[in-house]
């Protein structure tokens, strides 16, 4: 590319023909923007969470192609690897990073049987799937351990149990960073109703679908959030957007 950038408009015009560099395709370039925007996002979360020495774990609700489960891992090992014990709770581990676990839920098979939303025609039964061992195949090929990676497998409604729940608190399992991304409005209401009690002043909650629907307050996952909130024990203060789609809340 030119160094028409540093030159007035200081931008390179969408329609100019070097706004596709290097013979790159329109979809490289779009989910270039759009996970640059991620990255940007989880970078910031990642600085909140080690500057106010929040300790705890990662939680991910729908992990397909392991992409942003990937960015929270490597900028993990980023900070341990650069800053390495901050004097508080925060110290590195074995396998690289703060955090205590990297929790993965997932059907591992995509969306459940019934699905169907006319206006997402790839919210159907099976679409986006990422098996376990593809998942955990990917996180290795791009250069993460898989040390402390758990797969917690089933739909939701049946995997998020009391057992469950009881495990992780017998191992004293608290969220740092949560990532909800599982597009249905029934999904975001078991995943909030679950996870609210691994929640602690400073987990950083990033809702991947929140403007989805036509951003609509009473449908999809904005409908199960604004009730979530209603009946929370937690306040939440607004913390970043992520592009057009995402939102995230900090919990006080």
């Amino acid at each position: 590319m030119t160094d028409r950038n540093f030159k007035e408009p200081y931008f390179t015009p969408a329609n100019h023909p070097e706004f596709l560099a290097n013979n790159e395709s329109w979809v490289e370039n779009n989910q270039r923007f759009r996970q640059k925007q991620k990255f940007d996002f989880y970078r910031n979360a990642m600085d909140f969470i080690v500057e106010n020495d929040v300790s705890g774990s990662y939680f991910e609700f729908g992990v397909h192609r392991a992409r942003t489960f990937t960015m929270v891992m490597s900028l993990d090992d980023f900070y341990a690897s650069n800053k390495g014990a901050t004097g508080g709770s925060l110290t590195p581990k074995s396998g690289g990073g703060y955090l205590d676990h990297y929790f993965a839920f997932d059907s591992f098979a995509g969306f459940p049987e019934g699905t169907k939303i006319e206006a997402h025609p790839q919210y159907i039964q099976g679409a986006v799937a990422t098996s376990e061992n593809e998942f955990l195949g990917l996180l290795k090929n791009y250069g993460q351990s898989t040390e402390r990676v758990e797969l917690i497998t089933g739909f939701y409604e049946k995997s998020l149990t009391p057992e469950l729940a009881s495990q992780f608190n017998t191992r004293q399992v608290k969220a740092a960073l949560i990532t909800i991304d599982c597009n249905l409005y029934g999904s975001y209401r078991s995943v909030l109703e679950w996870v609210e009690q691994f929640m602690r002043p400073g987990t950083v909650v990033y809702l991947d679908d929140f403007n989805t629907h036509r951003a609509q307050p009473d449908d999809g996952p904005k409908r199960a959030w604004n009730e979530f909130r209603r009946g929370s024990d937690f306040g939440f203060e607004p913390f970043l957007p992520v592009g057009w789609c995402g939102f995230s809340f900090i919990a006080c």
